[in-house]
C-alpha cells in the first residue's frame, strides 16, 4: 500500500466524507447521469487519504486500503458475488469512465450504479474503521441541510421535489412540524379535483382541502437511536424525525432529519 496514506482519520473527518459521499449518492439517484458528483466526493477522499494532490489513479491505493474496512467490498465480494462487486473492479469502472465522454443513456445508468455501490461500501467503511467510538446518537447519523417546504410553496413544488428525489416524506412547518407523505400527495392528487388547481394551490390552503399533514417526532441531536427505534410505533408513525438543534434558534429551523435508511 501506499505509504503515503494517512493511517488514521479522526471521527469528525469521517463523519464529514461519510455525508460527502452520502449527499453524491442522492444526487446520482435523482439524475442518473449525475455521478461526476461521487467522483468529486471520491478525490475529496483520496486527497485527505494520500495527503497530497493526484488524480483517482493516485488516490486508487490509499481509497482500497480504507476499503478493506467494509464487509460489503470485501468478504461478501468474495463469497456472495452473485450480489456485490468488488472495490477494484467498481473503482476501475468509475476512474474509466471519468473521463469518457458517452455518459448518457444505459451507459450513464451502469456508470451511476457502480459508483453508488461504491459510495455505500466506502460510507460502511468510514464508520467501520479502527478507533471509532461507538456511535448511538441521532447526531452520528442525521442527514444534514434537510430540504424543507414552505406553507406559502404550492403543491406542485412539494410535488416536483418528490418526485425529482425519491422523497416519502416532507417537511413543512404549520402550527408545529408536520410531515407531507408521498401516500397524502397522491390521494390529494386524485381526488377527483381540478388538477390545474390543486397543483397551484399553496400547501397551507391544500391542508384544509384534503391534502393530508401529519404531526411528525421532532428530536434532539443526542437522543439515543436504539430509543427511538424501540419507541417508534412504525405501523402508524411516519419514519422519518425531525432533528432540532435546540440552541436558541428559532423552533421552525431543522438542523437534520433521520430515517431508517441512514441507520441500516
Amino acid at each position: 500500500m501506499n505509504q503515503a496514506c494517512a493511517p488514521t482519520l479522526q471521527l469528525y473527518e469521517r463523519l464529514y466524507h461519510r455525508d460527502q459521499l452520502r449527499s453524491a449518492r442522492y444526487a446520482a439517484l435523482a439524475d442518473s447521469e449525475g455521478f461526476p458528483a461521487i467522483c468529486y466526493a471520491l478525490e475529496a477522499l483520496g486527497l485527505r487519504l494520500r495527503g497530497e494532490k493526484g488524480d483517482l489513479r493516485k488516490y486508487e491505493p490509499c481509497l482500497a486500503k480504507l476499503a478493506c474496512d467494509s464487509t460489503v467490498l470485501t468478504d461478501l465480494s468474495e463469497s456472495k458475488s452473485q450480489y456485490f462487486t468488488k472495490f477494484s473492479s467498481l473503482y476501475d469502472f468509475i476512474r474509466n469512465a471519468r473521463n469518457d465522454a458517452m455518459h448518457s443513456g444505459v451507459y450513464a445508468r451502469h456508470v451511476t450504479s457502480a459508483a453508488i455501490e461504491l459510495c455505500i461500501g466506502l460510507e460502511e467503511a468510514l464508520m467501520m474503521g479502527q478507533q471509532i467510538i461507538p456511535r448511538k446518537l441521532v447526531k452520528d447519523f442525521m442527514v444534514k441541510a434537510p430540504v424543507t417546504i414552505e406553507q406559502w410553496q404550492p403543491v406542485a413544488h412539494a410535488r416536483q421535489l418528490m418526485l425529482m428525489h425519491s422523497f416519502s416524506f416532507l417537511p413543512v412547518f404549520i402550527d408545529g412540524w408536520k410531515l407531507l407523505s408521498e401516500m397524502a400527495m397522491a390521494r390529494y392528487l386524485r381526488s377527483g379535483g381540478v388538477w390545474k388547481e390543486m397543483l397551484a394551490a399553496s400547501i397551507e390552503v391544500a391542508s384544509n382541502s384534503g391534502l393530508s399533514l401529519v404531526p411528525a417526532e421532532v428530536v434532539s441531536l443526542d437522543r439515543e437511536v436504539k430509543e427511538l427505534l424501540f419507541t417508534t410505533a412504525t405501523s402508524s408513525s411516519p419514519t422519518l424525525w425531525l432533528v432540532e438543534e435546540n440552541s436558541g434558534n428559532k423552533p421552525e429551523k431543522l438542523c437534520g432529519v433521520l430515517s431508517p435508511f441512514e441507520l441500516m
